[in-house]
């Protein structure tokens, strides 16, 4: 059933384009209605399945259908409207479109899915990129230049362009969210580029963070919690929730951490995203709840008889008196 939905759907799309080079006239707009409705029974199939390895192989289907629906010039301004478990979302002034979404697998982690579509010019086909997502595999991803090919999954929300350099290259900053597992959650700044041929990078060393240079910044914190990481249009700065442990012997414990009431904010100068500290203090009367924490370590004082032995060790070490 879905490979006939599919079947018709490329042969509608071939005929209308030829017909509209045939006569040489303007061609008319596509329905995308078939693929949609094929791509809403492939997420019914997925939420049925109990199969992870099943469920990843449904959702190249649905990246595999949207990919060559994308490059159809008509596609690009098509609202999709009842696709609405997958996230759409344009750059400003539409330079660019993100299709994004993940599956949550049995385990509680999460996989990301993107296409990002760059738009033809004067009705030539889009520029589709499928973006893989690597996550667990990249080594310091906050010093990684990647590609399509090896993405640090998110789901993105917001696009923010910047120029950097004398030849004025745009920077767009992707502000994401992943789920990530049952103990954790991550917040994400990304930087996107385009080389002149039109190649996809991702990460480029524009963030200046505590006093270090990041090509994108990963936040973890608490699946419990929720951390704020916005974009400020007035005051045209990135604001976002200083994360902390709850206590000192916890740091390094991600699913410890949570906001602490203080606001840092990132502000585009000079090239680069300038980190400032503490742009929002918390009201005077709001101090954090108490919270159910793991006990710290105790250190167990040494039996008596291996005190003994230690004592007799140091005595027969120690030098001889003058």
């Amino acid at each position: 059933m879905k490979r006939s939905i599919l079947f018709v759907f490329v042969i509608t799309v071939g005929l209308i384009f030829h017909q509209g080079n045939a006569l040489g006239k303007k061609k008319p707009p596509v329905d995308f209605w078939p693929v949609e409705a094929a791509v809403l029974q492939l997420v019914y199939e997925i939420r049925e399945t109990r199969d992870d390895s099943l469920a990843i192989l449904k959702n190249r289907q649905i990246e595999e259908a949207l990919a060559q629906m994308l490059i159809s010039p008509s596609a690009y301004k098509y609202p999709f409207d009842s696709l609405r478990m997958i996230g759409r979302i344009y750059a400003p002034r539409k330079k660019f479109r993100i299709f994004n979404w993940n599956h949550a697998k049995r385990d509680g982690t999460h996989q990301h899915f993107a296409l990002i579509v760059l738009p033809g010019k004067k009705g030539q086909p889009n520029k589709v990129f499928r973006l893989t997502d690597m996550s667990d595999s990249i080594k310091r991803p906050d010093q990684q230049v990647l590609g399509a090919g090896e993405w640090f999954g998110a789901l993105y929300y917001r696009i923010i362009p910047r120029r950097k350099g004398k030849d004025k290259k745009v920077y767009y900053t992707l502000l994401g969210l992943d789920m990530n597992n049952l103990q954790t959650k991550k917040k994400v700044i990304e930087i996107l580029s385009f080389g002149e041929n039109g190649e996809l990078q991702l990460g480029a060393p524009v963030i200046e963070l505590n006093d270090w240079i990041k090509h994108r910044v990963i936040f973890e914190f608490s699946a419990k919690q929720s951390m704020y990481l916005e974009y400020n249009r007035l005051k045209r700065r990135m604001e976002f929730d200083h994360l902390a442990p709850l206590m000192p012997y916890l740091v390094g414990e991600y699913e410890y951490y949570e906001p602490d009431l203080f606001r840092d904010g990132l502000k585009f100068r000079r090239g680069h995203w300038k980190h400032y500290k503490t742009i929002q203090k918390p009201p005077k009367n709001k101090t954090p709840g108490k919270r159910n924490l793991p006990k710290p370590p105790k250190l167990k004082p040494p039996k008596k008889q291996q005190q003994k032995t230690e004592e007799n060790n140091t005595s027969d070490n120690a030098p001889a008196g003058i």
